[in-house]
């Protein structure tokens, strides 16, 4: 008799446990590669704007180590502002995406750059001394070999970073060659340069 009371008892509990066993895990929450991480960083043209390192270019702010958890960082991707261009699930998954995430946390964050006053009239002669305006223009305005850079788009001390160790086609400059105080009058030159003006503005090119 309390055998067959216990009976129902011990069967929903069975199936409870089953069903709770058999539960399949939430997107994002299966184990994250970093190695398979950079290999999509690089497959899926993040490097082009952001640097190989996530550390940061003219073009794309720095992701390298994300200020953003995940949930917010893949929320972005998928539905970003500005510039970039919407990634979708079919071109990188959210597996992928964890695992981008995964690679962009292991890699420490850059040495804090002391942030100097630069002059811009300074900064114009070294623009030219060290051969600048051969690739970006004599106003930064691009795009000849390199991309625009003026005015720069990006802090000074992440212009620094970059300049120090670049990635692409653009060679290193380190500081044996460029100082952070002649950076900081290139970078003063550069931010002294009017933007464009929008398209909008333009006659001939809205007709």
């Amino acid at each position: 008799m309390r055998i067959s009371k216990l009976l129902p008892i011990a069967l929903l509990l069975f199936f409870c446990c089953r069903g709770n066993a058999q539960t399949p895990p939430k997107p994002g929450a299966s184990s994250s590669n970093v190695e398979d991480g950079k290999k999509v960083f690089a497959r899926a043209r993040c490097n082009a704007c952001h640097g190989d390192q996530g550390q940061g270019t003219n073009i794309g702010p720095q992701l390298a180590p994300p200020g953003l958890d995940l949930p917010a960082m893949m929320h972005y991707v998928r539905q970003p502002v500005g510039n970039m261009p919407p990634v979708s699930a079919n071109a990188v998954s959210d597996q992928e995406l964890t695992d981008v995430y995964a690679f962009l946390k292991s890699i420490a964050p850059a040495k804090p750059v002391e942030l100097l006053t630069g002059d811009a009239q300074k900064g114009k002669q070294l623009f030219v001394t060290f051969g600048c305006y051969e690739c970006h223009g004599t106003q930064g305005q691009g795009p000849l070999i390199g991309s625009r850079i003026g005015p720069p788009a990006i802090s000074q001390s992440a212009f620094t970073q970059y300049v120090h160790h670049p990635s692409g086609q653009m060679p290193p400059y380190t500081e044996k060659v460029v100082s952070g105080q002649n950076l900081a009058d290139v970078y003063a030159f550069l931010k002294s340069i009017p933007p464009p003006p929008p398209t909008a503005s333009i006659p001939l090119l809205n007709q």
